[in-house]
């Protein structure tokens, strides 16, 4: 367990020197125009080699990379997408899907068949009840994290919600989440992620048992878990826990302001934007009655690698970069939502595109005032107690 009063692991993994100084040049090259808070996240959290080159273009034009970036992240939703996971787990029949090809750098344009078309197309995907269950077998009916008992959730590591983003027709449209990550980190890496979700969600290696509060904390992007080690045989695969910050954004800030992020030891403060964050929650382990803390260790076994495989550690890696931009970004608060589950219809995870008519320039700018605007007010504010 983390006991000490260290930096964050997020700190620790990503905010380097020399990211601290790339980002100061990208914020005099942007004239210190503040972006949006999901820009600042994704920029923060990007490949290094990534930004080296977003830097380079921004030197050739700089309205021109600004304007494109925020485009990208508002057309994008990675982060409206990537929250939309599951709060209770459901029965289905076995998934009807096509195996797409790799995606590609996007070479569409923003008038491409926009994804919200695609369950016309391809078919109805439906959840997997079959692999659900050996999920539950493989995990012994218990959360991986608590050891709790039944009522036991199967929560998916990519949303299913997002289920149609990897398709060959849903990366015809530029903004397409698959191709937004290619701005910000490797081909390699991308492809590496993409792959391991194809050719469907629906798989044991996208699952994993959670209690129901567990698994709303984890969809919510309160807590991520951080891939650490997988054995040779592949029966045996260890994570470690790390709770997210609470971060309290304004909606646009400089791209230069630094993340102040505390150690976080048991706790994770809750509470609505804007507002105190009185409340808190806390996981305990049910067989040691011990609290789980940041950077506890979690082991997940198998009795069969081939029947019964272990979670993939590139969609792990994937849920600990995106969870760790969504909790950057400000999106890991709770909405009191009716229902935010990923059981919705296929259509409506796919509403938050443009529409086929819808332009970047329509779409991508109007929050924000032009390059040469400053306003040093906006500043991260973070909650620690």
């Amino acid at each position: 367990m983390d006991t000490t009063q260290g930096v964050h692991i997020l700190e620790e993994e990503f905010f380097s020197d020399a990211r601290v100084e790339l980002l100061r040049e990208l914020d005099s090259h942007f004239n210190e125009q503040p972006v949006s808070r999901e820009l600042w996240a994704f920029l923060w959290l990007a490949d290094l080699d990534k930004l080296k080159q977003l830097i380079a273009k921004a030197r050739d034009d700089a309205v021109d990379q600004y304007s494109a970036l925020e485009g990208f992240i508002r057309n994008g939703r990675i982060v409206t997408h990537w929250t939309q996971k599951s709060r209770q787990s459901s029965e289905a029949s076995t998934p009807r899907s096509s195996s797409p090809a790799p995606a590609q750098s996007p070479k569409s344009t923003p008038n491409s068949p926009a994804p919200h078309r695609l369950k016309r197309k391809l078919g109805e995907i439906t959840r997997s009840s079959d692999e659900a269950e050996k999920c539950r077998e493989r995990d012994s009916q218990k959360c991986i994290i608590t050891g709790a008992g039944r009522p036991i959730e199967v929560a998916r590591i990519f949303p299913f919600s997002m289920r149609y983003l990897q398709s060959p027709e849903a990366n015809k449209y530029m903004y397409n989440p698959w191709n937004v990550l290619r701005r910000f980190w490797t081909d390699d890496k991308v492809d590496e992620w993409f792959r391991a979700i194809q050719p469907t969600t629906e798989t044991m290696r996208n699952m994993l048992c959670l209690a129901p509060s567990v698994h709303k904390y984890h969809g919510e992007a309160y807590f991520a878990l951080k891939p650490v080690e997988l054995s040779e045989d592949r029966t045996q695969l260890k994570l470690r826990f790390y709770w997210l910050p609470r971060v309290d954004n304004p909606s646009a800030m400089r791209v230069s302001a630094k993340p102040d992020i505390p150690a976080i030891k048991d706790r994770r403060w809750v509470g609505e934007r804007g507002a105190q964050a009185v409340d808190k929650v806390k996981l305990y382990n049910v067989d040691t009655d011990l609290r789980i803390f940041s950077g506890d260790l979690i082991v997940i076994k198998t009795a069969n690698a081939d029947t019964h495989p272990l979670p993939d550690v590139a969609l792990l890696q994937m849920q600990w970069v995106l969870h760790a931009v969504t909790a950057l970004a400000g999106g890991a608060e709770p909405l009191d939502l009716e229902d935010n589950s990923d059981d919705e219809s296929p259509d409506m995870a796919m509403d938050c595109y443009a529409s086929e008519g819808e332009t970047m320039s329509e779409l991508s700018l109007s929050p924000y005032p032009p390059l040469g605007v400053i306003d040093t007010k906006l500043q991260p504010t973070l909650i620690t107690s």
